[in-house]
């Protein structure tokens, strides 16, 4: 008798179960690579905020670092409606004698007014155009300057604090940080809201806190940072 021939190939089950444990394993895979994409994209976010938050520390040190008063009502540091000013001198321009310490001499004349703020839960900084006309210096002091650069996403707030020495001079003692505009950090009187925090912040604090809180995306908690300034009080 002889002995029938079995058909060559798979049965319709086999292949369903085939197909099946292909799927499995394909989402499987799948996960895995939408893990590791995802992890890729939030470290990618992270280094990209740290490195815009280091840069906007520097520039913000750079700015205190050559921050120029010139007189009551230009005070080399003050705090107007929560904003952060600085009058400073202008960077040295590109080609410049870089060995004096990133500005243009002292005695150039030129100043512009810088003002750190957050706007829409964002660290903004805008700069005045360097101009020795104290007219113009005035009107940017007050009044924000257009074509702020976004510095830093994600921030909540900001706050700012001075410290002071008890002392004048080589009677200087021991200090303490203060909130620009109380009564610890005023140095005389004035008529008008503005001109009482212009007068308040007229005497150059030896220091600067910056506090910033975050919004939780990317970055959370907050942050803190003492700025040195150089010749004051």
């Amino acid at each position: 008798m002889r002995t029938p021939i079995r058909p060559q190939g798979f049965t319709l089950i086999e292949l369903l179960v085939a197909v099946t444990i292909l799927a499995v394993v394909a989402a499987l895979g799948w996960r895995g690579l939408d893990t590791v994409a995802q992890s890729r994209d939030a470290a990618r976010r992270a280094f990209d905020v740290s490195s815009r938050l280091a840069d906007g520390m520097q520039q913000l040190g750079d700015d205190l670092r050559n921050a120029s008063p010139a007189g009551v009502d230009l005070p080399a540091v003050s705090v107007l409606g929560g904003d952060l000013c600085i009058v400073r001198r202008p960077p040295q321009p590109l080609g410049g004698d870089l060995r004096a310490g990133g500005g243009l001499p002292p005695d150039s004349g030129l100043l512009q007014v810088v003002r750190w703020a957050v706007r829409n839960g964002v660290l903004v900084r805008s700069a005045g155009v360097p101009t020795a006309n104290r007219a113009a210096l005035l009107a940017a002091l007050q009044a924000p300057v257009a074509g702020a650069v976004a510095i830093l996403p994600g921030v909540s707030s900001m706050q700012i604090q001075f410290y002071r020495y008890a002392g004048i001079g080589l009677l200087q003692q021991s200090g303490a940080w203060v909130n620009p505009g109380t009564a610890a950090n005023a140095a005389g009187t004035a008529t008008t809201a503005t001109g009482a925090q212009l007068l308040a912040n007229a005497a150059t604090p030896a220091a600067v806190k910056l506090q910033l809180r975050f919004t939780g995306r990317p970055l959370s908690g907050g942050l803190e940072r003492d700025f040195l300034l150089d010749d004051s009080e």
